[in-house]
């Protein structure tokens, strides 16, 4: 029989398959084998443990430095600086003299605590406790000597 069409049955050998294009993937592979090797070098041995399951010296295989990315932003809370920094002077700038009363004080004490609680940076009861006597000492005010008196 002759040969009437193409043969589908035999492979089509291509001399040059896109050699640009399988230099490009391998550039793109070193680099993001570079950029995962950077992220999982610049964490915690327990972070790298925590969210990827794998301990040093290499980063997950199965990953890419994308979804390593992805994987801290889901592991870590956005930490908003400017909220919390707000709050922290709040605190800082409190003194008993500029409240009425030592209720007064110690209720505004009490809300910017909790505020600190809910930006996720609360004090533990040593720092609350040494901040407290700290403000109710350190203001040079009569008042406050015939209070810590009674």
């Amino acid at each position: 029989m002759p040969d009437s069409g193409p043969n589908f049955f035999s492979p089509v050998v291509s001399a040059n398959p896109q050699p640009q294009l399988l230099e490009e993937r391998r550039a793109w592979t070193k680099k993001d084998r570079d950029v995962k090797l950077d992220i999982f070098l610049s964490i915690a041995d327990e972070i790298k443990l925590e969210v990827f399951e794998v301990g040093p010296p290499l980063p997950p295989s199965a990953m890419t430095s994308k979804e390593m990315l992805e994987a801290l932003e889901e592991h870590f809370t956005d930490f908003k600086f400017e909220d919390y920094h707000h709050c922290f002077c709040h605190f800082l700038n409190l003194h008993i003299d500029q409240f009425p009363s030592l209720e007064a004080f110690n209720i505004e004490y009490l809300a910017t605590l909790e505020d600190l609680l809910d930006h996720g940076h609360p004090m533990d009861n040593v720092q609350a406790c040494s901040a407290y006597f700290s403000k109710l000492r350190c203001t040079q005010n009569p008042w406050v000597a015939k209070k810590l008196k009674e």
